[in-house]
């Protein structure tokens, strides 16, 4: 399967968790093209919307592969996730990625500031979307951040690598893809428009969707 954009996925993908029945008290988006997917998704399904910053921790060696992730709880908090892959990595230069990173995180939130969830009533149900899952470590510390802030997290995409989603369901993650891959190596393999997201576009798609309002 492959999508013709972000926004035909997120129509595919709020159709899916339609059909499947779920409820949920706020959908939230993973900058950038997770944005996009996911203001589609909550404008389809009726649900306020957020931002959930999370970044990728990348090794060393193959700046293309995340060997973690790293999460902003808000308050100078994070979580952090780390690949059984991050163990090769060089301890000092893993350290430094992930300072780096924490780094970018604080800048992050000031851009997306009016847009991160900041307080929600325990078990408050959130689904949080990016624009595809390689290796699931964004996802994880993107739902770990919301188990943090007292919330139920559902875990969801338009394509997932078929073992990972194997992994993610598992571990006790609740997970809603619109097709799992057999072998995926990019999430850009399927799409056929799949741009950089600026900052800028993300903010727009954010807006869209935006209703701010306490959860529950």
């Amino acid at each position: 399967m492959v999508f013709l954009s972000r926004e035909e996925a997120g129509t595919k993908l709020a159709r899916e968790v339609r059909q499947l029945g779920l409820a949920f008290d706020l959908c939230c988006g993973i900058p950038r093209g997770g944005v996009v997917v996911g203001s589609i998704v909550a404008q389809e399904l009726g649900l306020p919307f957020g931002v959930l910053l999370i970044r990728k921790i990348r090794s060393d060696a193959n700046r293309e592969l995340a060997v973690g992730a790293l999460g902003y709880a808000g308050n100078g908090n994070f979580a952090t996730i780390l690949s059984p892959e991050s163990a090769r990595e060089p301890r000092e230069r893993l350290e430094a990625e992930i300072g780096f990173e924490k780094e970018r995180l604080v800048l992050y939130a000031e851009l997306f500031e009016r847009y991160i969830p900041q307080t929600w009533e325990r078990g408050a149900r959130v689904l949080i979307v990016d624009d595809g899952i390689a290796t699931g470590a964004t996802m994880i510390a993107a739902a770990d951040v919301v188990v943090g802030m007292g919330g139920v997290p559902t875990i969801a995409t338009p394509v997932v690598d078929k073992e990972v989603m194997r992994q993610l369901i598992e571990q006790g993650y609740r997970a809603v893809a619109v097709h799992a891959a057999e072998w995926l190596t990019a999430v850009g393999q399927f799409y056929e428009d799949f741009h950089e997201v600026s900052d800028r576009e993300a903010i727009s798609w954010a807006n869209r969707a935006f209703r701010p309002k306490r959860i529950r």
